[in-house]
């Protein structure tokens, strides 16, 4: 199907219109009215509401298990699903396998990188390397041994990396475990150290890192060392203070003084000029349409029809007249002004090929 135009400014300014009077506001139904407007044409959708308000006026539609009354856009949807051909009910209301065919259908990107072919890539890009302004590292987890001097101390933790979530397209990391040397204070170390005897503890590690050739690891320099149960300590201690702090007694405002009135009533408020009400110009070009009076040749139904079949052929022979007459109207203008015919042509028919179905169903 060939992909249609992009809605016009008229289509999306008559679709939000009809969507209100439709009392339609999630925004799937909005959009597949705005599909409708689109592909159909705003005088289809304009029959197509007529239909609907007629419905409406006498006493609407069920729903096929009868448990509740159609809404008015549910009725709208239900015309629309009634008088377009499959192709274009597709395209309105698009199946979750329409999605999937048009995943699909989507062109295949770049091959995957693989983690051997960094090398060549890394070489060609080594000529034009770019600058990092700033670098931030944090480390999480036990620390190993440590080792204490008086100007710094030292321990070891190793990484081996894994990212479950990275995005398609980039490579594995390697399994290999990465050595990571972490160099802190002495005074960073002494407030976390007795907590840290806990296995259950974990230490985190704020710093800046480089590679260190001679170890074939990083090199951490801590900027901030904490612990998580130092930490949840801290903030126990800080809300039991809050908590002891005694609460400022609350004064009350003074009164303010009372004036004299020597007797006399206070003086009324002069009342606030009226402000004279301003009615809109704007007039909906929807709202006001009733459905035209139908000269359709009364169609002598089956008594015999369930009530469900004899009402859904009432609506298709009253919508079949209004596509008659927008026909004859559309074929009494020049050629070169006859837009939507074809489409109301092929609409009529579909129309009273339904109706031809039903007919046959149940008058044979």
């Amino acid at each position: 199907m060939s992909k249609h135009p992009k809605p016009s400014a008229e289509v999306i300014e008559y679709a939000k219109e009809l969507a209100e009077l439709l009392a339609e506001t999630e925004s799937v139904p909005i959009k597949q009215i705005r599909r409708v407007v689109n592909i159909c044409g705003i005088d289809f959708a304009r029959e197509i509401y007529k239909a609907t308000a007629e419905i409406e006026d006498q006493g609407g539609v069920m729903l096929a298990d009868n448990s509740r009354r159609r809404t008015r856009g549910g009725v709208f949807f239900n015309l629309v699903r009634t008088r377009v051909d499959p192709e274009m009910r597709e395209v309105i209301f698009p199946t979750s396998k329409t999605f999937k065919a048009a995943k699909q259908n989507k062109p295949v990107g770049v091959p995957l990188l693989t983690w051997d072919e960094r090398i060549a890539i890394i070489q060609a890009l080594q000529t034009q390397q770019g600058e990092i302004k700033s670098m931030k590292v944090i480390l999480t987890g036990r620390p190993g041994s440590v080792e204490k001097r008086p100007e710094v101390v030292v321990t070891t933790m190793s990484y081996v990396a894994s990212a479950p979530s990275l995005p398609r397209g980039i490579p594995l990391p390697p399994t290999t475990p990465t050595l990571y040397t972490v160099y802190m204070a002495p005074k960073q170390w002494e407030k976390i150290e007795a907590s840290l005897a806990d296995p259950a503890d974990i230490l985190t590690v704020d710093g800046v890192c480089a590679f260190d050739p001679d170890t074939n690891g990083m090199a951490v320099f801590a900027t901030s060392v904490r612990s998580e149960f130092v930490e949840a300590k801290t903030r126990e201690e800080q809300k039991a203070a809050a908590a002891a702090q005694p609460k400022p007694a609350k004064v009350a405002p003074p009164n303010p003084p009372k004036a004299a009135t020597d007797g006399a009533p206070p003086a009324a408020k002069p009342a606030a000029p009226s402000q004279p009400q301003i009615k809109s110009s704007k007039k909906s070009r929807i709202a006001d349409i009733q459905p035209e009076p139908v000269t359709a040749p009364a169609v002598q139904l089956n008594p015999n029809l369930p009530p469900e079949v004899a009402r859904k052929l009432s609506e298709l022979h009253s919508s079949a007249t209004l596509f008659r007459q927008k026909v004859a109207t559309l074929q009494g203008k020049p050629a070169g002004q006859q837009f939507g015919l074809e489409m109301t042509q092929k609409l009529l028919k579909n129309v009273e090929d339904e109706i031809a179905t039903l007919e046959k169903k149940y008058n044979s």
